[in-house]
Order: C-alpha cells, then sequence, then structure tokens
C-alpha cells in the first residue's frame, strides 16, 4: 500500500527509514506482530541488493537476481498490509512521551511532511563510496558509473574497467563480459577480497584483463569519459600510464548513509550507528539494522537476520508497556 501524502496524525507502532532488505524484513516481522507498520524510501524498494546481477550465497536459493529477490519481498510487505511513502527522512526528533505511548518520535520528510511513530528502525543503508577526483561528479552518468546492471547494457561492445577488488567489483565484471569488448578489473593490491570462486570465474574469462597493485589518479573527458590515469600503488615502481576507456564502474566500497541523523543518534567515527547485537541503539524505542550499523560483515543473510532482531526488539519494547 502506497501513501501518497501525511493525513494520518495517529502514531504508527514503528517506523522505518529504509526499504532495503533489513527494512522490509523488519516490517515482515512486525505486521506479522500485528503491530502497525510505515516504512519510508528514497527511492526504489529493495536497496543495493537490486543491484546484484545474480545471488547465489543466499540459503534455500540457489540462484536468483537482485532485482526479482527484492520484488518478492516487496509484495510479502504488502500482503501483510505493509505501508510505503516515498520520501526521505530528514529529520527525527522525540517529543514528549504522553502516557499513554512508550514512546512518541517525529519523522520530517524532504517535503516537510511530519509522521508519528512509537518506535523506529533506521535501516539507511548506505552510499557508493566515490573516488573524490576531480570531474567524477561531472562525468557520472557519462561514462562513470557505481551500477553495472543498472548501465552496463550502455556499453555494448565497448571498452570498460571496474575498480575494486570485492565481490561486488567481481560480479560487475562478469555481468559487463558479457556485453562490453573488454572489461579491465583494476585494483590497488595484488591479491582479491573477493571470494575465490569468483575470482576464478573472472580469471576463465578472455575478455576480462586484470590490472593489479594500480590506483585511479585522473579522469580524463569532456563531454564523456575517455581514458582514467593508472598510478602505481602497493609498493609498486610501475610507471604512471593513460587507460583509454568508454566506461569506468567504480565499486570500492559504500559510506552508511546516516550524517542527517547524527544529532539524534550516536554514531561511531566511521558513521555507523551504535549498537548492540540486539539492534539497540543509544536512544531508547529506537533500532538499527542492515548496513547503517556497525557489523563484521554485510551481506543478504546479516541484512535479513538484523531486519527480525530489530523488529523483535521493537515488538518487545511496545508490549512491556
Amino acid at each position: 500500500m502506497l501513501i501518497s501524502k501525511n493525513s494520518e496524525k495517529t502514531p504508527y507502532d514503528i517506523a522505518i527509514v529504509g526499504a532495503g532488505v533489513a527494512g522490509m524484513t523488519a516490517a515482515i516481522y512486525a505486521l506479522r506482530a500485528k503491530k502497525s507498520v510505515l516504512i519510508f524510501e528514497e527511492t526504489v524498494p529493495g536497496g543495493q541488493i537490486i543491484n546484484t546481477s545474480k545471488i547465489e550465497n543466499y540459503p534455500g536459493i540457489p540462484e536468483i537476481s537482485g532485482s526479482d529477490f527484492a520484488k518478492t519481498l516487496k509484495s510479502q510487505v504488502a500482503s501483510f498490509g505493509g505501508k510505503f511513502y516515498f520520501s526521505t527522512v530528514e529529520k527525527i526528533k522525540k517529543i514528549k512521551t504522553p502516557s499513554e505511548f512508550p514512546a512518541l518520535f517525529s519523522l520530517k520528510t524532504s517535503e516537510d511532511e511530519e509522521f508519528f511513530a512509537k518506535t523506529i528502525i533506521i535501516s539507511s543503508g548506505s552510499r557508493e563510496r566515490k573516488l573524490d577526483l576531480p570531474g567524477e561528479d561531472r562525468l557520472s552518468g557519462r561514462g562513470i558509473s557505481y551500477c553495472a546492471t543498472c548501465d552496463g547494457s550502455f556499453f555494448k561492445n565497448k571498452t570498460v574497467a571496474v575498480y575494486g577488488g570485492g565481490n561486488t567489483a567481481l560480479y560487475s565484471a562478469l555481468y559487463l563480459s558479457n556485453l562490453a569488448k573488454t572489461v579491465y578489473l583494476i585494483i590497488r593490491r595484488n591479491v582479491f577480497r573477493a571470494e575465490p570462486s569468483l575470482v576464478r570465474r573472472a580469471e576463465e574469462k578472455e575478455n576480462i584483463k586484470f590490472i593489479k597493485n594500480r590506483v585511479i589518479s585522473a579522469l580524463a573527458g569532456e563531454k564523456s569519459l575517455s581514458s582514467v590515469v593508472l598510478s602505481a600503488s602497493n609498493g609498486s615502481s610501475a610507471p604512471e600510464e593513460t587507460l583509454p576507456l568508454d566506461g569506468l564502474f567504480i565499486s570500492i566500497g559504500r559510506i552508511p548513509d546516516n550524517q542527517r541523523f547524527k544529532d539524534f543518534i550516536s554514531l561511531d567515527d566511521e558513521g555507523y550507528i551504535s549498537s548492540d547485537e540486539s539492534c539497540k541503539t543509544s536512544v531508547p524505542g529506537v533500532f538499527c539494522a542492515g548496513d547503517a550499523r556497525k557489523k563484521p560483515l554485510h551481506q543478504l543473510v546479516t541484512a535479513t537476520s538484523d531486519g527480525a532482531t530489530a523488529a523483535t526488539a521493537a515488538i518487545d519494547f511496545l508490549n512491556s508497556f
């Protein structure tokens, strides 16, 4: 169910900020416990998983695309009566607690709408980490992309590069190898952080070329990207070189998208929400889940675990009053 504007002043039991995998999992658990739930999302439900061409490591599902997984999850939320509001939550504050509510929070959106909730689960996810090089913003969408499955089709039979050495970078390179003429896989070290099985699959692709011990130090192009400058890294003495490219896919990690809440809730030095394993935060009645919180492993399976844990904690909090 979609909400187009705020015409309801009655507080929801649980407001969920972010309709990624963690947020939607939390919604399912909360709705099954007969709690009223409103889910805020800036763009499309699913979060970063929609950019994954193939999921192969989720228990019980041998293979599924990220977009199909997200669509199924959204349908499941809707089947339990979950409500979505498509806007950015810019500010959260605690209101004086009426005696009939265990807690009460105000959530203001970018459209200056105001919603109320007794508890909150922040699952705001993360955003792409950029190179922070001159010209990057200008060339974004003009040869530079952060999502292979979103933009790969624009580079059919062309020469592209993927910058990064983790699982997402390897998945991107493999996906692009079925479209592009040549795919350069550039990493700043001489070993990958990705799973060995993905590296082996990339090594078997004739049109994937490995460039190790290099960093991208400059970008070139006026109307669109034309080349990148590669500099030595990891103690290498290799000379600087220019690599002509039609497209560059940047995959060097993500940054938690929590800065807008820094005056409301405790964040660590990296911007993650501080929490314990029950997903409780520094503010009673507020919980977190998914890539928004600090944890050793950021994966699909841990996102669903966080969603279930945060929802259960919120339900217990509500039921304790």
